[in-house]
């Protein structure tokens, strides 16, 4: 009877240790009340918010622009009701800003009088050492793109990782802690076993050795259960949840997969190294530009008969009789990086003449260029900034490749220990199956068979924390992959 009774508490002390929470429990109720998660998800809003931003195209730029002078003068039949600007203009984006505007201003008078000045007019410009800035900005939104989602997922990957560390030292506090609880149970069935067998005396050396023996694991037994409280305070600050062990899970299996070009954080550095080589470019191209802007205009000049008439009853019409008009302009003007040259041509004629009145103008300018040698020195800073980008590309994925043979290591050494610890534990488990079969058959005491128990519980604690580890080297690997 007190066997079986032995055997009953045995099993309810196992049954009783059985973990009650899942990993992926503790994972995602630490998440759901992590602050440092919720801000890395809110910078990665943020982030996404600013690519959005810089990915919008340029876009066609218009106006438009009105002036109207309703009343000029206290006489009615002498003034008139001007739209002195009316003007609508569009810039394209284009690379050479081909620019069109219209303008038609016109008045009425106030007795019939009309005038009306329509003019269209067009201009682009020939970049002959253009550089597009396009290409660095859309390099630059690449990068961001990467980095943003590489660093959003490192944080969580890393985050998740601190979860798995802490777990981990829960169990190995709450190992310790039964380690010492068993070793505490044999130090005084020792000491007991000395004073009944009467092998020492409560004054002979032995027993006071022994006895000192289990104090100091007492001692250390009480450090082991304050570290496990304040353990178990910390995880339930961290994830809202009481601690209650932890069940086993399955490992994801760790792949490991070496790119040639390597990974995401290798790739902002390649991208930083074409921007640092662009960035030369421009400025070369800066220090050196050549543009032709060529432009264009075609204009008329228009009244009815007693808008001529007041005309050339007013001032103007005694020097000159009104004629309605039309003219037509043309320019160019080429620009180095000391000397401006233009050419202008235009011609007017009456509209019921054609007879055309030609004007050239030719122009130009030089001046020095007082920033010279402050564009080379910068140009000198930024070639030296493209090389110094190269070296840290290039050290970036020496930096990867290493990295990823001592992952393989680490995977290596994983697995090896892994599985010393699962057959360990199965060993263990057979043994404590043959412990307890001999004690029902009475041939061992029951301290051997709580000796298996313990040994099993250590194995399996051992298997946890090792599963663990691997847990937090797949997280390792995910980073690595990014």
């Amino acid at each position: 009877m007190n066997k079986k009774i032995m055997f009953s508490a045995l099993l309810l002390f196992s049954l009783s240790s059985v973990p009650a929470l899942t990993l992926d429990e503790i994972i995602n109720a630490a998440n759901s009340v992590s602050y440092e998660v919720k801000n890395a998800e809110l910078s990665h809003a943020n982030s996404l918010l600013q690519i959005e931003e810089s990915d919008i195209d340029d876009e066609a730029l218009w106006s438009v622009e009105a002036a109207v002078t309703p009343l000029s003068s206290n006489d009615l039949s002498s003034d008139s009701f001007d739209i002195g600007t009316l003007n609508a203009s569009v810039t394209l984006p284009n690379d050479g800003k081909t620019a069109i505007s219209v303008s038609s201003p016109l008045a009425f008078g106030y007795d019939g009088a009309f005038s009306i000045s329509p003019g269209v007019r067009a201009s682009h410009t020939f970049d002959f050492n253009y550089f597009d800035e396009d290409r660095i900005t859309d390099l630059s939104n690449a990068r961001s793109r990467i980095s943003t989602e590489r660093v959003y997922y490192s944080a969580l990957y890393s985050f998740n990782q601190s979860v798995i560390a802490m777990v981990s030292n829960i169990l190995t506090v709450e190992r310790g802690i039964k380690s010492y609880e068993h070793s505490i149970r044999n130090a005084e069935r020792e000491i007991s076993n000395m004073l009944s067998l009467r092998s020492a005396t409560e004054e002979s050396i032995s027993y006071k050795r022994a006895k000192l023996e289990a104090d100091n694991l007492k001692r250390s037994l009480e450090n082991y259960q304050d570290q496990y409280e304040k353990a178990k305070e910390q995880f339930k600050a961290a994830t809202g949840l009481d601690w209650d062990g932890l069940e086993p899970f399955d490992l994801p299996s760790l792949n490991l997969s070496v790119m040639e070009n390597g990974n995401s954080e290798v790739m902002e550095y390649s991208l930083d190294s074409e921007i640092a080589r662009l960035s030369v470019e421009e400025k070369e191209k800066a220090m050196d530009p050549m543009s032709l802007l060529v432009g264009g205009g075609l204009g008329m000049g228009i009244k009815n008969e007693k808008g001529k008439a007041r005309y050339d009853s007013g001032l103007e019409g005694a020097l000159k009789k009104w004629e309605d008009t039309i003219s037509a302009d043309l320019s160019a003007d080429l620009s180095l990086s000391n000397w401006s040259l233009g050419a202008s041509f235009s011609a007017s004629s009456p509209l019921d003449s054609l007879e055309l009145t030609p004007k050239l103008t030719i122009s130009g300018s030089w001046k020095n260029n007082t920033a010279l040698e402050a564009d080379r020195l910068e140009l000198e800073r930024l070639r030296n900034s493209a090389v110094g980008a190269e070296n840290d590309y290039l050290d970036s994925l020496t930096s990867y490749n290493i990295e990823g043979r001592t992952l393989e290591n680490r995977i290596l050494d994983f697995n090896f220990r892994m599985l010393n610890a699962t057959q360990n534990e199965e060993y263990l488990r057979s043994v404590l199956e043959s412990e307890k079969e001999y004690y029902g058959k009475g041939l061992i005491r029951i301290e051997d068979v709580e000796d298996a128990e313990f040994n099993l519980s250590d194995a399996e604690y051992e298997t946890l924390i090792t599963s663990l580890d691997g847990l937090s080297l797949y997280y390792d690997l995910l980073i690595y992959s990014l």
